[in-house]
C-alpha cells in the first residue's frame, strides 16, 4: 500500500464529503434559522481548505521523494531535476493542475469565510453555500476523473521529467499567479449570487466584492504578465502575446472583473447599474470556467492545452450548468435590480465610467468569438477555420484606442453634469497637447496610424491623469501650508482607491506606448551563416563565430548547445550573445530553443538559433524590439496603482474650504 497515495486520495475524498455538507448545512441552517448549522457550514469550508492543503503536501513530498509509483509523478518528475522543478511539476500535468486550482480556491474561499462572512449576515448562508458547491464539483473532478494519487501498476526506475518547455524559471511563477487569479474570481461570483439569492440587491454586496475583486484583478494581471514575460524570454519568436487560444482563456475573465471595477463605482454613487455589476461578476467565473473546459477538451488547438480526455466534457457540463444558472437567477430578480437615479447627462464621468464598463465586455465578445471560431466553423461549414493575430490586432487595436480616449475622458469629466466652460477648461489643454505631440511625432517619421492614434491616446491618458494629481496635491498643499510635492503622497492614504485607480491608467499608457514600439516598429532578419559570418538589421551587426556546448546534467536537459554572436553597431562591440539549442534524455525529439537578450530602456536584442548542420553552418533569427523594457515597467506601474487602490472611498465630510476646493477637481 502506498501511504501518500493513500493519505492524499482519503484528503480529497474527505474535502468532497466537507464542501457537500458545508453546503447543505448551510441551506438546512437557514431554512431553519439554526445558527449551529450555519457555523457548521462555515467551519466546513475552512476543513476543505485543510484537507486539500494536506493532498497538496502529500503531492509535494512524493515528488521531492521520487515515488514514481503515483503515477502523475512518475509523468511530470525524474531523479535529475532539481527541487524546485519537481515542486512546479506538481501543476504541470492536468491532475497536479487541478489539484492546485482546488487548493488555491479553497484557501480564497478559507480567507473569505474568515474575513467577509462574518459582515454580510444577509447574504452568508447563500455564498457559503454556493462556495461549498463549487469547489464540491472541482473535488469530485479530482476524485473520480483525474486523481493526481493514481497509483501505477508498473513502478518505473526512473519518471519520464518536466515538458521541456516547462523547465523554466517562469515556470515557478507564472501557473500560481495565473491560477490562482482564475479561481480567485469564485468570490465575486459568490457575493453576486448571495446578493441575488437573498434580494439583497443595493450597494452592500458591491462594497464587499470590491476589495475581492481588486483581488482578482491584481493576481489575474501578474499572471497574465508574467505569462507574456515567459513567453518572450523562452518560445523565440520574438513576441509577448500571441493570440492563442488558451492565452485569450486566461485573459477574458480579466475583462469584466476590470468592468466591474469601474461600474461598481457608478452603483456606490449614483445606485445605477445594479443588473450590469452583477453580470458582470457571474460573467468572470463563468468565463474563468470556460477557460479551464478550454484547456482540457481540446476543442481549440493551442500549445499550452492538456491532452484531451474525459474531464473536457465534465466541465462542458459544469459550464453549461453554471451558465444557466446564473441567467435564471438574474432574470428572477430583474424586478428588484432596477436603478434608483437616471444619467443627468452625457458629459459626465458616469458615462466614461459605464462606457469603460461596456468597452470591457466587447472586448471579451471579440477574443471569445474569435477563440470559438475555428468550432463554429466546423460546425456551420464543415470546415475549421481558424483566426489567428492578424485578426485579433485589427480588432482589438481599434477598441485598444477607443478605451484609452475613455479613461481620459473619464478622468477628465466631473460626476452628474459638466457645463460647458469646465469642459473646455479640463479637455482643451490636453487635448491641444496631445495633438501637438502627435504632428511631432508625425514630422519625425511616424506615419502608422494605428500607432499614432494609440500613442495619442496613451498621452492624454498620461496628461490627464497627471493634470489630477497636480490639481489634488495643490489643493491638499494649500490647507496643509506645504507644497504640493510634499502633499502628493497623502493623496493615497485620503483616496485609495481614486488615486490608486489613476495610477493604474498611467501603467496602462506606459504600456500602449510599449506595444506600439515593440509590435509595429520591431524589425527582424534571419540568415543562415557559417562561422565568421554576418547580417544586419536596424543598424547593427551580427557576426556569428562558433558554436560551443556543455551538459547541465539537470532537469533533463542533457546537452546545451550555444552560437557565439557578436553584435556591433558603427564598428563599437554591443554585445556578445549566445543564442542556443537545448537537447532532452527523455524528450530527444523536443528541443527546446534557448532565447539570447540585450536589454536597454529603448530597445532589445533578440537572438534565436533555429538549428545548424555538421559543419557548424547555423540558421538565426534576430529581432530589434523597441520600447520592450517599458512594458514590463508599465506593467510594473499597473501593479503598483492596484495594490494603493486597496481601502475604502473617501468619506464624506463636512463641506470645509479645502474640501470645497478638492469637490470642484473630482
Amino acid at each position: 500500500m502506498n501511504v501518500a497515495a493513500t493519505v492524499g486520495a482519503s484528503a480529497l475524498l474527505t474535502a468532497l464529503g466537507a464542501a457537500l455538507f458545508a453546503a447543505g448545512a448551510s441551506v438546512a441552517g437557514h431554512r431553519l434559522r439554526h445558527r449551529a448549522l450555519l457555523l457548521a457550514g462555515r467551519r466546513a469550508i475552512l476543513a476543505v481548505a485543510l484537507l486539500t492543503t494536506t493532498a497538496v503536501l502529500t503531492l509535494g513530498y512524493a515528488l521531492l521523494a521520487n515515488d514514481f509509483s503515483i503515477a502523475h509523478v512518475a509523468s511530470v518528475s525524474s531523479r535529475e531535476m532539481q527541487t524546485a522543478m519537481r515542486w512546479a511539476s506538481l501543476y504541470s500535468g492536468q491532475p497536479g493542475s487541478l489539484l492546485f486550482w482546488t487548493w488555491s480556491m479553497s484557501l480564497f474561499m478559507a480567507a473569505f469565510v474568515l474575513i467577509t462572512v462574518p459582515r454580510i449576515p444577509w447574504g452568508a448562508p447563500h455564498a457559503v453555500a454556493t462556495l461549498g458547491l463549487v469547489i464540491a464539483a472541482f473535488l469530485f473532478t479530482l476524485v473520480f476523473f483525474a486523481s493526481p494519487f493514481r497509483v501505477s501498476p508498473v513502478i518505473p526506475a526512473d519518471g519520464h521529467g518536466l515538458n521541456p518547455l516547462l523547465v523554466d524559471p517562469g515556470m515557478l511563477v507564472h501557473p500560481p499567479f495565473l491560477l490562482s487569479g482564475l479561481v480567485s474570481t469564485v468570490i465575486p461570483f459568490a457575493l453576486g449570487t448571495a446578493a441575488l439569492l437573498s434580494g439583497r440587491l443595493d450597494g452592500a454586496w458591491v462594497r464587499h466584492a470590491r476589495g475581492w475583486a481588486l483581488t482578482s484583478f491584481l493576481v489575474l494581471s501578474v499572471g497574465n504578465f508574467l505569462g507574456g514575460w515567459w513567453a518572450y524570454t523562452v518560445l523565440g519568436w520574438g513576441g509577448y502575446w500571441g493570440w492563442d487560444p488558451v492565452e485569450n482563456s486566461a485573459i477574458l475573465p480579466l475583462l469584466p472583473i476590470i468592468g466591474f471595477l469601474h461600474a461598481l463605482i457608478v452603483q456606490e454613487r449614483r445606485g445605477m447599474l445594479k443588473t450590469w455589476n452583477v453580470v458582470l461578476v457571474l460573467a468572470a467565473f463563468c468565463l474563468a470556467v470556460f477557460g479551464t473546459f478550454n484547456v482540457r477538451s481540446g476543442l481549440v488547438a493551442s500549445v499550452h492545452s492538456f491532452a484531451q480526455s474525459e474531464v473536457g466534457p465534465y466541465f462542458l457540463v459544469l459550464l453549461g450548468v453554471t451558465v444557466v444558472a446564473s441567467l435564471v437567477l438574474i432574470v428572477w430578480r430583474l424586478p428588484r435590480l432596477r436603478a434608483v437615479s437616471e444619467l443627468d447627462s452625457l458629459a459626465s464621468r458616469e458615462t466614461g465610467l459605464i462606457l469603460n464598463s461596456y468597452l470591457m465586455v466587447a472586448m471579451a465578445l471579440v477574443i471569445l468569438g474569435g477563440t470559438l471560431f475555428p468550432v463554429f466553423s466546423e460546425l456551420l461549414q464543415d470546415a475549421r477555420i481558424t483566426v489567428g493575430p492578424p485578426f485579433f490586432n485589427e480588432v482589438m487595436g481599434p477598441l485598444f484606442v477607443v478605451m484609452l480616449l475613455l479613461i481620459a475622458l473619464g478622468t477628465a469629466l466631473p460626476w452628474r453634469r459638466a457645463t460647458p466652460a469646465l469642459l473646455r477648461r479640463r479637455l482643451l489643454p490636453p487635448s491641444v497637447a496631445a495633438a501637438i505631440a502627435v504632428a511631432v511625432l508625425f514630422a519625425l517619421g511616424m506615419r502608422h496610424f494605428g500607432a499614432l492614434a494609440a500613442t495619442g491616446g496613451a498621452i492624454a491618458v498620461a496628461l490627464v491623469t497627471s493634470r489630477e494629481y497636480v490639481a489634488s496635491a495643490r489643493a491638499v498643499g494649500r490647507a496643509r501650508g506645504v507644497t504640493a510635492l510634499q502633499a502628493a503622497p497623502s493623496l493615497f492614504g485620503r483616496d485609495p482607491r481614486r488615486y490608486g485607480g489613476y495610477f493604474v491608467h498611467l501603467g496602462v499608457a506606459v504600456m500602449a506606448i510599449a506595444v506600439v514600439g515593440s509590435t509595429i516598429y520591431r524589425e527582424q532578419a534571419r540568415a543562415v551563416l557559417a562561422p565568421g559570418e554576418s547580417f544586419g538589421a536596424r543598424g547593427y551587426t551580427f557576426t556569428y563565430e562558433r558554436l560551443t556546448s556543455r551538459e547541465p546534467g539537470v532537469n533533463g536537459i542533457e546537452l546545451e548547445v550555444y552560437a557565439d554572436i557578436r553584435v556591433t553597431e558603427g564598428g563599437n562591440e554591443v554585445a556578445l550573445m549566445q543564442p542556443g539549442r537545448r537537447f532532452f534524455t527523455n524528450f530527444p525529439e523536443q528541443p527546446t530553443g534557448i532565447v539570447a537578450l540585450d536589454e536597454s530602456l529603448t530597445r532589445d536584442l533578440y537572438l534565436f538559433v533555429q538549428g545548424w548542420n555538421a559543419d557548424g553552418v547555423a540558421e538565426v533569427h534576430a529581432f530589434v524590439n523597441p520600447l520592450v523594457m517599458w512594458l514590463w515597467i508599465g506593467g510594473g506601474v499597473y501593479v503598483a496603482g492596484g495594490l494603493l487602490a486597496y481601502g475604502p472611498a473617501r468619506v464624506r465630510r463636512p463641506v470645509t474650504a479645502l474640501a470645497s476646493t478638492e469637490a470642484s477637481q473630482a
